[in-house]
């Protein structure tokens, strides 16, 4: 008897031993399990990271083409010889346009820099030469002709800030909106003069 208690012990034992030992298993197989799915995530991450950085490789190999590009152009222009024939052929026109002194401030941007204060005062004179402020009108005028023709457009957005303002404006209390008095009314008859 006491051997088969000890047999029993032995195999109870044998048997949590064994138990133990699957259990370890199984939570390291899990353990595993989740890492490899992990990792796959994380390769599959690094994969697009890769796609994307061979994409902006070209991009930064046109972008230092273009910098190398700008560079000689910059070096070339850097005498000022062009700027002030420029500058010359400019204050000998009468007829100055907007795009000419567009043309001059971007120059002046290339040859002297953006701290140059004639940059900044020849787009600001080219701003002014355009006069925004009728052409948007215009513009506005043109684009509420055509809703009102019918033709379903987009209005611009300072166009529908303009209609909203009028909108919004009361009437001015003028002659115009005053009540319409009967012109027999306004004079007097002729035998009361």
């Amino acid at each position: 008897m006491k051997k088969m208690i000890i047999v029993v012990v032995v195999l109870v034992l044998i048997a949590g031993g064994a138990g133990g030992f699957a259990f370890m298993q199984y939570s390291s197989a899990s353990q595993a399990q989740a890492e490899l799915e992990k990792l796959q995530e994380i390769q599959q991450k690094f994969d697009a990271l890769v796609k994307e950085s061979e994409s902006q490789q070209a991009s930064i190999a046109s972008l230092i083409e273009k910098a190398q590009q700008f560079d000689a152009v910059k070096e070339a222009l850097s005498n000022g010889v062009l700027l002030q024939d420029l500058e010359t052929i400019l204050k000998a026109q009468q007829a100055q346009t907007p795009e000419r002194i567009l043309s001059l401030g971007a120059l002046r941007l290339v040859v002297k820099g953006k701290n140059d204060p004639s940059t900044t005062e020849a787009y600001d004179r080219a701003l002014q030469m355009v006069d925004i402020d009728n052409k948007l009108a215009s513009i506005c005028a043109a684009q509420a002709g055509m809703m009102a023709a019918g033709k379903k457009i987009e209005l611009l957005s300072e166009c529908r800030k303009r209609q909203d303002a009028t909108a919004a404006a009361p009437a001015p209390a003028g002659p115009a909106n005053a009540p319409a008095v009967a012109p027999a009314a306004q004079q007097a008859p002729p035998a009361a003069r």
